[in-house]
């Protein structure tokens, strides 16, 4: 008789490390934010920066990306809670699909 498959332990020291590795990437977007924008209101914004791979950057166009990652983000978001909506609908509406 075939022995059941067991999962391995949950690799705790990975869950910290990654929630560790979380809060740094966190603190040094906010990092850049505050710079940029203290750089956009003393009216330095088109200034020129290197990124880590010697790409040339301005403080403007740093916070357009940053405010279209988080508008992608949010449309994401609402078409993922429609989605949601929809299949609750069609699930009220015809039963439940039968899941193996």
């Amino acid at each position: 008789m075939a022995e059941p498959k067991q999962r391995p332990p949950f690799p705790m020291l990975f869950f910290i490390g990654l929630v560790v590795a979380g809060i740094a990437a966190l603190s040094g977007l906010g990092y850049m934010l505050t710079t940029a924008i203290e750089m956009v209101r003393s009216g330095r914004g088109l200034e020129t920066y290197r990124t880590f791979w010697f790409v040339e950057f301005n403080w403007l166009s740093f916070l357009v990306l940053v405010a279209g990652t988080v508008l992608a983000l949010l449309i994401a978001g609402v078409m993922r809670f429609r989605e949601f909506l929809q299949w609750r609908s069609l699930e009220k509406k015809y039963g439940e699909t039968d899941k193996e």
